[in-house]
């Protein structure tokens, strides 16, 4: 019984010991947090939070469908303070950039797309709702062929 115990509390001092947690604060009060586990970084200050990584950005909060079967890329990124917050996740799908803009045209309010570009091998389209002023929501859609896949960026703001 004693050599369980004294093994156990070994095994949670080296679990400790790896924890893959990592705190940095610096001189003005900032406090910069690394997490490799979760693969994120949290930024705190007194202006507000930024955290970047997976899993930083609740997709359903977005206010925009994401396309069915694209998966969600690691490097998301979320902001929030007194002046407003953003949100912003990547995705990534191997069908072809024609049907994700089709999707998207077909999803998005009229008069929302701003931009379509084809040229040679590269195409690329952009969807805007809102105006970013103080009190609105602003979403972007952006879609671009990435080699054989569709990469769709989706961006969320409001501006207090």
């Amino acid at each position: 019984m004693k050599r369980v115990l004294i093994a156990a509390i070994a095994l949670t001092i080296a679990l400790a010991a790896c924890s893959s947690n990592k705190k940095v604060y610096t001189s003005n009060g900032t406090t910069v947090t690394t997490d490799t586990s979760q693969k994120t970084v949290t930024v705190h200050s007194s202006e507000g939070t930024m955290k970047m990584g997976k899993d930083v950005v609740d997709v359903a909060s977005l206010g925009v469908p994401v396309y069915a079967g694209a998966a969600q890329d690691e490097g998301g990124l979320s902001v929030t303070g007194a002046k407003g917050s953003a949100q912003m996740a990547s995705f990534t799908t191997s069908d072809p950039f024609d049907k994700v803009y089709a999707f998207y045209k077909s999803k998005m309010p009229a008069g929302s797309e701003k931009m379509k570009v084809d040229e040679g091998d590269s195409s690329v389209a952009e969807f805007v709702t809102g105006t970013g002023k103080a009190g609105e929501t602003q979403t972007m859609v952006m879609i671009s062929k990435k080699g054989d896949k569709t990469a769709i960026v989706i961006t969320k703001g409001n501006q207090q």
